[in-house]
């Protein structure tokens, strides 16, 4: 039998990924190399001895470590302990606040207020017709990123730094909004006036604030904070300009398009977003430039996001 004839063996964990997620095919004769090598001779490469510092240890190979272009959706969670760790023990009290002072839950909203809200979903609801692709599409956290990766031409291969940005935008957005969803306990809009019926199912979560307000104009302030964009203007943070922003607004209405958001959620999403990308502003693995004797590798993101738009640094 030929050495490579197909072995069928128990698929990878890979398999059956969806395409895009950088994961390789399944191979069906990998238990065949095996049986090939010569067992009296070393099977890994030598490498160089170091002097260690482990005790009873007084030699080590020093062997390559894992490329830090691993997962960039997983790898976020790494800065988002670095953005965590530093806040203080309240700190869900302190966005709460942020929130309310932006926007009002809809089961503390006054019946004139809920029904001047409940008539703007209604009204905006006569747009799902042109945006329907659109929405569908942005429904989900993949769908939407996209946009961002699209608008500045991000090559998840070739600008590894700035995608890793992007999903730290979504990661710390989610985390935060999933809390304060949890502590606001808000109804969704089609809860209280079936009549907006929705275009989509709402998500299984509360209302308030908007994770889709959060995480856009997250992502677009992280991305505006680090690169010097033509015609994008942060001087006022609450009210910032550009494309990028102009993007976030367009994903956050598209939700109240679809009917499972109320304008109110949007307005608090936003602010909370606002005050996440003031905190990572002191996160030292995130934000700033690189320090003498810093390798570029070390250096913080934006340092990075910088290197890979010289036309934007």
């Amino acid at each position: 039998m030929p050495s490579l004839d197909i072995d069928i063996n128990a698929l990878p964990a890979s398999f059956g990924m969806p395409a895009g997620t950088g994961r390789f095919r399944p191979r069906y004769n990998s238990a065949v190399f095996a049986k090939r090598v010569k067992a009296a001779k070393s099977l890994v490469p030598a490498v160089a001895k170091k002097e260690a510092s482990r005790p009873g240890d007084p030699h080590y190979a020093n062997y390559p470590k894992f490329s830090q272009h691993w997962d960039a959706d997983l790898r976020s969670y790494k800065y988002l302990n670095d953005f965590i760790s530093p806040l203080s023990a309240n700190w869900l009290d302190e966005f709460a606040k942020v929130a309310r002072a932006n926007g009002t839950p809809a089961q503390e909203m006054s019946e004139a207020t809920l029904n001047d809200e409940v008539l703007q979903i209604l009204d905006l609801g006569l747009e799902r017709d042109d945006r329907f692709i659109e929405i569908i599409d942005q429904d989900d956290g993949d769908g939407a990123i996209n946009y961002w990766l699209g608008l500045l031409n991000i090559d998840p291969a070739r600008q590894s730094a700035t995608n890793l940005m992007v999903r730290v935008g979504r990661r710390v957005g989610e985390h935060v909004v999933m809390c304060l969803k949890d502590h606001f306990a808000s109804p969704r809009p089609s809860q209280l006036c079936p009549a907006i019926a929705p275009m989509i199912d709402p998500p299984a979560t509360p209302s308030f604030p908007a994770g889709h307000a959060v995480q856009s104009y997250l992502i677009s302030y992280l991305l505006a904070g680090s690169l010097n964009l033509p015609q994008h203007d942060m001087s006022d943070p609450a009210n910032p300009t550009g494309v990028l922003f102009d993007l976030a607004a367009r994903v956050s209405q598209n939700r109240i398009v679809a009917g499972i958001h109320y304008p109110t959620d949007i307005a608090a999403g936003k602010a909370v977003a606002l005050e996440c990308y003031k905190k990572l502003q002191n996160v030292k693995s995130l934000w700033g430039d690189k320090t003498e004797g810093q390798s570029d590798e070390d250096a913080p993101l934006q340092y990075r996001v910088r290197k890979e738009f010289p036309q934007y640094a």
